[in-house]
């Protein structure tokens, strides 16, 4: 069966947190990080990429216009400024979706942790999946409002919507497991690596059979470093 719906799933560009040594200090968890010089550089890179791509806007006979192309965001700054870019290229409007937002924490945590200690409390969330770790947001909460944000914005059927989703890496990563129908046990040994302004690929049939096309794709950034 042919493919009929293509969603490019999208890292924010590289933000200040992003930048951190593993000893820096975090009071808490910051949804209002901007992004660097160079996440402004990367965004723009991906936004004179993506128009001339046919996985979005692939070239077809005649004068009709090809599918749709529908553009989503996390509201959170550093995918919002992203989008932003992306949206001014391609010629759409960014629709923001609180769904798509990174996983929910405390904006200040009881105590002080250091980017290594967030990241080990990153994997012991990933490790009990239902289990909210120091009041962050569940592995399965978070996947239950992508599926919402799926089943709401991106019906199964056979529009030929290209959908570009903006978001962080935990949120893609629910997103990937979600389309791909892909079980929660395989956190213990399998992961996407998501880097700043990497590029996914899914196709989806009318039957809602996904695949996954095209993984972390950075080509667009080989000008920017």
């Amino acid at each position: 069966m042919t493919a009929v719906q293509r969603f490019l799933l999208v890292r924010h560009a590289e933000a200040s947190l992003n930048v951190l040594r593993d000893d820096d200090v975090l009071p808490g968890f910051d949804p209002h990080a901007g992004l660097t010089p160079l996440g402004e550089r990367q965004a723009r890179a991906l936004a004179d990429h993506l128009p001339r791509d046919p996985a979005v806007r692939p070239p077809g006979p005649g004068p009709a216009p090809g599918p749709p192309v529908l553009l989503y965001s996390s509201p959170q700054r550093r995918a919002a400024r992203t989008a932003e870019v992306l949206g001014a290229a391609l010629g759409v409007p960014v629709v923001a979706d609180g769904r798509l937002a990174e996983l929910r924490a405390p904006e200040v945590f009881p105590r002080a942790l250091t980017v290594r200690e967030w990241d080990a409390v990153l994997e012991d969330r990933l490790r009990r999946p239902a289990a909210e770790v120091s009041g962050v947001e569940s592995w399965v909460a978070q996947r239950r409002r992508v599926r919402e944000f799926l089943d709401a914005r991106c019906p199964v059927g056979g529009d030929g919507a290209r959908w570009v989703l903006v978001s962080h890496s935990e949120t893609l990563q629910a997103v990937l497991f979600e389309l791909l129908g892909l079980d929660d046990a395989l956190l213990h040994r399998t992961r996407f690596k998501i880097s700043n302004t990497g590029v996914f690929i899914v196709d989806r049939t009318e039957d809602g059979c996904a695949s996954l096309v095209v993984a972390n794709s950075k080509t667009h950034l080989a000008r920017t470093a």
